[in-house]
């Protein structure tokens, strides 16, 4: 493992429809050619994805989200820089949510120097393993656009 490359983040759940989205968006972006790039899934445990992004140079995250804006919307943040807004991540079942991880990381002094946050909107977080078709299509286009900016 590469400690200060690049790490790639896919967060979900693959039980709840659309917030598998993360998860699925990695596993495709693990079948391309990705020389010193780690891409892993996380369940959105906010303790975990501190520990696996401290000492990152950049960490791209990806996440389903759910604001309120059209099924397949694709939100940027960056950290540090915009403000996270928390009720996008309303899903997590764990201590503390993904802004949460992120806040604590940067109070702590351990935050990746760039943290790039793809939240893909959902239309549903329902029982199944079926992608909407709307939040499938932001998925690929998330693969594409970060297939982009790594090489």
């Amino acid at each position: 493992m590469n400690n200060t490359g690049i790490l790639i983040i896919g967060i979900g759940n693959e039980y709840r429809g659309d917030d598998a989205a993360g998860l699925l968006a990695a596993r495709k972006l693990r079948n391309y050619d990705l020389k010193g790039i780690e891409v892993i899934e996380n369940n959105g445990d906010g303790a975990e994805l501190i520990n696996k992004w401290t000492g990152r140079k950049k960490v791209i995250l990806i996440d389903a989200v759910q604001s309120g804006s059209k099924p397949g919307t694709i939100h940027e943040f960056s950290a540090p820089g915009s403000i996270l807004p928390s009720e996008l991540f309303k899903f997590s079942t764990h201590l503390f949510s993904v802004p949460q991880a992120i806040y604590l990381s940067a109070s702590l002094g351990n935050l990746p120097q760039e943290l790039t946050i793809y939240g893909i909107e959902a239309s549903s977080f329902e029982s199944g393993t079926k992608l909407s078709a709307e939040v499938e299509i932001a998925v690929n286009n998330i693969v594409h656009l970060v297939s982009k900016i790594i090489w």
